[in-house]
């Protein structure tokens, strides 16, 4: 089957492709043949700059290693002690040691689960990161209930689009940041404000929030805790939280990484299959390396509005 990893971290050159045998899952594995993967923002860093501040130690790889968390597939072999799933099943999950390859072999209690055989497998192949994310900041460490008042920076993105979904879905009224060209798009995923943050100061147009979700930088996130009403709440899963900060506003404020227990998977997948969360694909690409280097490169570009997306045969 065919890998892309990387040995070292820089460019796009560092990814390399490389042939290596089916693996064969013992007692408790599943062999999931990859459909498509989501091209997200922990797939630049760690090319880059190899494993970031934040990431949890029992998620830091050691060179050579894939890149690559969420996926879709079909199962195309078990072990013999696994119940969860069958050959045959549709399945969307994330895998700790990376996605960039033809076929991936998981752990039984990976976080994943069976989708319906009628779903198109390749938006759904990039929900799970983003929209676990968007859930732990909104509803895991963000706590929003219905009414509430919520601003999310960064909205014509991955993350972002799924957050102002989950968000309206939960009741919430929606304010969102982005550039001003996503404007139709943003009011389709039901966002009721959106700031032009190239021309507009959020901080003179918003005040007295129920919570703000950062998803941009540190600048953005250090502006934001004077927006947020006293005993309030910041999350943000992009630029390291200031509680001292935090604390002169009033506030709290939390880092919040993505939520990748099987109850918020399921929760995910029931919303997805409702139709009440929907992946907007910004770009296809073809499983080889000349496409997945392009991938990266589009999205260091900035201003994706959706998903980039690398497709499988």
């Amino acid at each position: 089957m065919k890998k892309i990893i990387v040995n070292e971290y820089g460019s796009v050159d560092v990814l390399k492709e490389i042939d290596a045998p089916i693996p064969t899952p013992n007692d408790n594995q599943i062999l999931v043949k990859t459909a498509a993967i989501g091209v997200n923002d922990p797939d630049i860093v760690m090319r880059k700059h190899g494993p970031f501040p934040t990431m949890p130690k029992e998620f830091r790889p050691t060179l050579p290693h894939m890149l690559g968390q969420d996926f879709s597939g079909i199962v195309a072999q078990v072990g013999k002690a696994v119940t969860k799933v069958k050959v045959g099943d549709h399945v969307v999950g994330f895998s700790m040691s990376g996605t960039y390859a033809e076929y991936l072999l998981l752990d039984e209690k990976s976080p994943m689960a069976v989708v319906p055989e009628n779903l198109d497998l390749v938006p759904i192949g990039a929900l799970y990161l983003q929209a676990a994310t968007a859930w732990s900041a909104l509803i895991t460490n963000g706590h929003l209930q219905a009414g509430q008042k919520v601003l999310i920076h960064g909205g014509a993105g991955g993350v972002g689009s799924m957050a102002i979904q989950i968000a309206k879905d939960a009741g919430a009224y929606v304010i969102t940041t982005a550039k001003g060209i996503h404007k139709e798009y943003l009011e389709q995923l039901g966002a009721d404000e959106i700031i032009d943050y190239t021309t507009q100061d959020f901080t003179k147009l918003v005040h007295d929030v129920d919570l703000v979700v950062n998803l941009t930088g540190t600048r953005t996130l250090n502006a934001s805790y004077q927006v947020v009403k006293k005993g309030g709440l910041l999350t943000t899963v992009n630029g390291l939280p200031n509680k001292i900060k935090a604390a002169m506003y009033g506030v709290k404020v939390i880092y919040a990484r993505g939520d990748l227990s099987f109850e918020t998977l399921d929760k995910i997948v029931k919303l997805y299959n409702k139709g009440k969360l929907k992946v907007n694909i910004e770009q296809t690409y073809s499983f080889n390396l000349d496409d997945v280097k392009q991938a990266h490169l589009d999205f260091e570009k900035g201003s994706n509005q959706g998903k980039r997306v690398i497709v499988f045969n």
